[in-house]
C-alpha cells in the first residue's frame, strides 16, 4: 500500500495525493515510480521525481531521443506547427525551441524565415541539434545560468511540459526570457481528456492491475504528470506572467495504439475521427496546442 501522507504534493496545485491512478507504476532502474491522483485538480502525477541519474538515463540521446524521435511523420507536424505560427509573428522573429530534442523543429523554421534558438537538456543531444539546425542550442544549465542574457520573440514547449518534475517553477523562468507582447506556443499531450484510446488504455490497464496486483512495467517515467484539457489550460493561468490566450485546439493523434495491431488500429482511427468534436461542453482529444501573448 502507498502511504500517501509520505508521497509528494502535486506539481500542479500543490495538493495532497488521495489515491493511486492509471498507469499505477512504473519500476525503472530498481526505484519504483507511483502515478497518484490530486484530490484537488484531479491530475495524475509521479512519485517520487526522477533524481538526476535516473533523468541521464532517461534522456540520453541514444535510448531517448535515437528511438522515439526519428519519424519522417514528425517534420510534416513540425511543418504545420510552423505555419500555424508564421500567422502570429514576421518572418527573422528569434525563436526558443526549449527542450528541441534533436533540432528537426529547429530546421524547419531556419527553412521558414526564422531567426531559430535550442535549448536540450542532453549534452549530446543538444550538441547535434546545433549542428544539424545551423544554430545556437544550449543547455538547460547554461540557459538558466545568471550570465545567459538572450531574450526571444517566441518560444516553443513542443511535448515539454509533461517532462518537467516542476514545470510551473520551470515555465516561470522560461518566460522570463520571452519579451513583453512576446508568444507562447506550447504543444503537447492531454493524456486523460475523454478519448477513446484513453478510455480503452484505462480499462486495460485497470483489468491488469486487479488481475495483476504486483506487476509492474519497466518503462521510464517519461511523462511526469497527466492532465485533460480543462486542467492544462488552468495550468497557465498560475504562471508569474500575465498571458493572454489567442488561439487553442484539442484534437487527437491516436497515440500510442495509432500503428499497432487490427484492434488498437481500429481504437486509433475511430478515436482520431472524432477527435476536436465536443458533446456536453467537452471536446474529444489526447493533443492540444495553445498561443498565448505575454502581457
Amino acid at each position: 500500500m502507498i502511504n500517501l501522507s509520505r508521497t509528494r504534493n502535486c506539481p500542479l496545485c500543490d495538493c495532497r495525493a488521495t489515491s493511486d491512478a492509471f498507469p499505477y507504476a512504473n519500476e525503472f532502474h530498481g526505484i519504483l515510480f507511483n502515478y497518484l491522483k490530486c484530490g484537488n485538480c484531479s491530475s495524475v502525477f509521479v512519485d517520487p521525481i526522477p533524481n538526476s541519474q535516473t533523468f541521464a538515463r532517461m534522456y540520453s540521446k541514444d535510448t531517448y531521443h535515437d528511438c522515439y524521435y526519428n519519424d519522417e511523420n514528425e517534420s510534416e507536424s513540425y511543418a504545420k506547427s510552423v505555419n500555424l505560427l508564421k500567422k502570429y509573428v514576421c518572418d527573422g522573429s528569434k525563436v526558443l525551441d526549449y527542450g528541441c530534442g534533436l533540432g528537426d523543429f529547429l530546421k524547419v523554421l531556419n527553412s521558414q524565415g526564422f531567426d531559430p534558438y535550442g535549448v536540450e537538456y542532453d549534452k549530446d543531444a543538444a550538441k547535434f541539434a546545433s549542428d544539424t539546425g545551423a544554430c545556437d542550442v544550449w543547455t538547460v544549465e547554461k540557459f538558466t545560468s545568471p550570465s545567459f542574457k538572450q531574450n526571444f520573440d517566441v518560444v516553443h514547449l513542443g511535448d515539454v511540459l509533461e517532462h518537467l518534475p516542476e514545470p510551473i517553477d520551470t515555465l516561470n523562468k522560461i518566460l522570463e526570457k520571452l519579451k513583453i507582447e512576446g508568444i507562447l506556443f506550447v504543444e503537447g499531450p492531454v493524456e486523460n481528456n475523454p478519448s477513446l484510446v484513453y478510455l480503452a488504455s484505462t480499462i486495460f490497464g485497470w483489468i491488469k492491475h486487479i488481475l495483476k496486483p504486483g506487476v509492474t512495467s519497466s518503462n521510464p517515467p517519461h511523462h511526469l504528470f497527466r492532465v485533460d484539457a480543462k486542467q492544462q489550460l488552468a495550468f497557465f493561468n498560475q504562471v508569474n506572467s500575465s498571458l493572454e490566450l489567442n488561439y487553442w485546439r484539442v484534437y487527437e493523434s491516436g497515440w500510442p495504439y495509432i500503428g499497432g495491431g487490427i484492434v488498437k488500429g481500429a481504437i486509433a482511427k475511430i478515436a482520431i475521427f472524432f477527435g476536436g468534436k465536443s458533446l456536453f461542453g467537452i471536446t474529444f482529444g489526447n493533443r492540444f496546442q495553445a498561443i498565448f501573448i505575454k502581457k
